[in-house]
């Protein structure tokens, strides 16, 4: 193996290209790169939702409901953060960039942005909600995990997957087996590897007080699949579909991405 390190809307990236054999993609981002004619096959699940919406604690706001007209800061349309808020808001008929003004922006902007007063609410993922939670100055009014899981009736839906291209699986049909081992190995071994989530937190979430650290760490460590997770998993597999299915019903992907679905989960 050769790795590269990158982050993952730029590994689906350079997957859609066809200039990697492996790496890291998202169930929306692989459906569509299979209706564009590039051959994305999912073949392990490994990262659950870990995105809230987050207000200053003294707002009036209780749910998404209340932001409604409101100034608002996500991730781009590229992101899993952006579909899966689109998606559940579709879910309860309000179109996002109809509904709300929205600010599309990155990690440290959002928080940036949020800290100034120029949003109501920002979107993001652990540990960065984490860092906010602990100053004391906001609060979560929607997580997307649990959201999800009343949405689908599922206990379990995974938002981020290894992927390869078909052809490479015909011809390393044994290194997906091993691939799927190790992946499984380490999102379990992640669970217990408190030290490495500190020696990161700094430098990726803003973290290292101590009364920071431990509520993140807590927070963060259960957004990889649970320790005696197993796949290929039956429930969870359908919960993948299912929200694919709407998503075409409600008009996020396009009519013909239907037909790529199930070709696109590999056994």
């Amino acid at each position: 193996m050769k790795p590269r390190w990158a982050g993952v809307p730029e590994i689906q990236r350079l997957l859609g290209i066809q200039a990697l054999s492996v790496g890291l993609m998202t169930p929306e981002a692989a459906l569509r790169a299979n209706v564009s004619g590039v051959p994305i096959r999912l073949i392990q699940p490994y990262q659950t939702s870990h995105m809230f919406v987050v207000v200053r604690k003294e707002s009036p706001y209780q749910s998404i409901n209340d932001l409604k007209g409101k100034a608002l800061a996500l991730t781009p349309e590229v992101t899993t953060l952006y579909n899966l808020f689109d998606f559940i808001n579709r879910k309860r008929g309000v179109n996002i960039e109809k509904n709300f003004q929205l600010k599309k922006l990155g990690a440290p902007v959002i928080i940036a942005v949020l800290e100034k007063g120029e949003v109501e609410a920002g979107i993001l993922w652990e540990a960065h909600v984490s860092r906010l939670l602990t100053s004391g100055k906001y609060r979560v009014i929607l997580g997307f995990r649990d959201e999800l899981g009343k949405v689908l009736n599922a206990k379990t839906l995974p938002v981020i997957w290894l992927a390869t291209l078909e052809p490479w699986i015909k011809t390393n049909a044994d290194s997906v087996t091993k691939l799927r081992a190790a992946w499984t190995e380490a999102y379990r071994g992640v669970q217990q590897d408190e030290p490495h989530f500190r020696k990161y937190a700094k430098q990726f979430f803003g973290l290292e007080k101590p009364e920071e650290l431990a509520p993140a760490w807590q927070r963060t460590k259960v957004f990889l699949l649970p320790a005696d997770f197993k796949w290929p998993d039956s429930a969870t597999l359908t919960a993948e579909k299912s929200w694919l299915q709407q998503g075409v019903e409600l008009g996020m992907f396009s009519k013909e991405s239907a037909g790529f679905i199930d070709v696109m989960f590999t056994p």
